[in-house]
């Protein structure tokens, strides 16, 4: 059974560059993309700069899904130029099954995912890292988080999270997120529920088989958001909360089941 929880230990805090004792095998850092040519180059540079040159023995996965905006071709080159490893396929899986193939991709023990819309700093990565030697998931959450609209969505959803699953994060669905890659391989092959919150659902899991969890505050740039336009909001607002609790119903059957089989 997974650990229910892990003493905080004091230590001091770990520099850009600097290896937890923990950690020297490297990460894996995964960022999954669709449609971003406009600003792919420049977040992948800076995401190599910041984190993956200063990380020992680390993987950058760039898990692309079917674009036609040019994206595909920029990743190419950068390919030549970058150590990063390309997952694509042939034509486009949608959201819930690029993510979770990303989610199997990793060979590190330790995973770090982003967004691939700029919205977060990768100089953040050094807040998360020092946490995850005590901690299963690390997950950040947005401090000035733009536009308000969102702010008000996240709250009320991360509201319902914590009164249904009893997981209190101030951003559970955020995308950027340090996590072990046992937490990944325990749950993914359930995730799906949560077509929006593909994230939350992750911890979600991981929190109801007994995994730590804890959260870091981040910033946050503005960007134009794939997942959520603001034409789909009120569709996406209904299927959220409607997921949520077809969600809490899979769980409290799964956790049925399991007192059943143990009498």
């Amino acid at each position: 059974m997974a650990k229910k929880a892990i003493a905080k230990k004091k230590k001091k805090s770990i520099k850009a560059g600097e290896s937890s004792s923990e950690n020297k095998e490297g990460i894996s850092l995964v960022i999954l993309v669709y449609n971003r040519a406009d600003v792919i180059e420049g977040i992948i540079r800076e995401f190599f700069e910041k984190v993956i040159s200063k990380v020992p023995n680390s993987e950058f996965i760039i898990a692309e899904d079917g674009s036609t905006d040019g994206t595909k071709e920029i990743l190419a080159k950068l390919k030549k130029e970058l150590p990063i490893r390309l997952v694509q396929g042939k034509e486009r899986k949608g959201y819930i099954k690029a993510m979770t193939d990303s989610m199997r991709a990793p060979r590190r023990e330790i995973v770090f995912r982003s967004d691939a819309d700029g919205e977060h700093l990768p100089e953040d990565f050094w807040k998360l890292y020092p946490k995850i030697d005590d901690y299963d998931a690390v997950v950040g959450y947005k401090v000035n988080r733009k536009p308000y609209y969102r702010l008000v969505i996240s709250r009320v959803n991360n509201f319902f999270i914590g009164l249904l699953f009893g997981l209190w994060l101030k951003d559970a669905n955020c995308g950027f997120l340090l996590i072990r890659k046992k937490v990944i391989d325990d749950v993914v092959d359930d995730v799906g529920t949560l077509r929006w919150a593909i994230n939350a659902e992750v911890l979600i899991r991981a929190k109801q088989k007994g995994y730590s969890i804890t959260q870091v505050p981040v910033q946050h740039r503005y960007a134009v958001s794939e997942v959520f336009p603001l034409k789909k909001m009120p569709k996406v607002i209904w299927q959220q909360f409607s997921q949520l609790f077809v969600l809490k119903k899979e769980l409290n059957r799964k956790k049925s089941g399991l007192g059943l089989r143990l009498r």
